[in-house]
């Protein structure tokens, strides 16, 4: 796993200066990170699972509210679950089905079932950071644990600023240097320092991503890839019998 202190080395590596002169190291930091969340995006087109949260950030459901501000790290919620009695040792959560505030029909701060087909429903509003998430049915009893309402989702990483902060993308080992790549190229734009250089390691940046996406989304696969007799009958192709 490359650490923050080895991917600022490897980037000065590129603009061909290991201590700061034209490049200060605030400078590099900044643009680094600007790289790295360049990188993360690439990643989450294809593999959003490797940023979803193992363990759900926990809330209190309040009595008559039904709004609750969530982890602004979050960029996606993928699932919602909630215990409408909390205060009941019977009582086990429920799976909340996702709804637009379009979908529901009416007042959003009715008390009864969101629909005849679920239980219960969630729905989002507001700028990633600042956003809600809303439950339906609005809760009646209020939850002393904190952990009445879960929320599992995709979550962006923060930025490196430690020394041995870790790079957290897949196989960072092996792509790490794509941050260094973007970042490098966008230094060696500053007061068109080396314009040739810069568009050259944003092409091989470009390339590599590439080469990372497709490396992700094959092992992305289940199963082995075969070929499937979808007939269910004779499997074996070594043997061709004419019809």
């Amino acid at each position: 796993m490359k650490t923050f202190g080895e991917l600022k080395t490897i980037i000065r590596t590129y603009l061909d200066e290991s201590n700061q002169a034209d490049f200060l190291d605030t400078e590099v930091a900044t643009a680094a990170n600007f790289a790295y969340h360049d990188v993360i995006g690439k990643v989450i087109e294809v593999y959003e699972d490797f940023y979803n949260t193992t363990t759900p950030f926990t809330y209190a459901l309040v009595d008559g509210t039904q709004e609750y501000l969530i982890d602004p790290s979050l960029i996606k919620v993928t699932r919602v679950e909630a215990n409408f009695k909390p205060t009941d040792s019977n009582s086990v959560a429920i799976r909340l089905i996702p709804v637009s505030m379009d979908d529901i029909r009416r007042n959003l701060a009715n008390n009864t079932n969101a629909g005849s087909f679920f239980n219960g429903a969630y729905f989002l509003h507001g700028n990633i950071g600042t956003q809600k998430l809303g439950v339906l049915p609005v809760p009646t009893i209020s939850d002393t644990t904190g952990k009445s309402l879960s929320v599992w989702g995709v979550a962006l990483p923060s930025d490196l600023s430690a020394t041995g902060d870790n790079v957290n993308i897949p196989y960072a080992d092996r792509f790490a240097y794509l941050v260094a790549l973007k970042a490098s190229g966008q230094l060696l734009r500053k007061g068109q320092q080396d314009e040739s250089s810069a568009l050259r390691y944003i092409a091989d940046y470009r390339a590599g991503v590439l080469e990372m996406q497709t490396f992700l989304k094959e092992r992305k696969a289940d199963d082995a890839w075969v070929i499937t007799d979808s007939i269910s009958d004779n499997i074996d192709f070594s043997n061709v019998v004419n019809i």
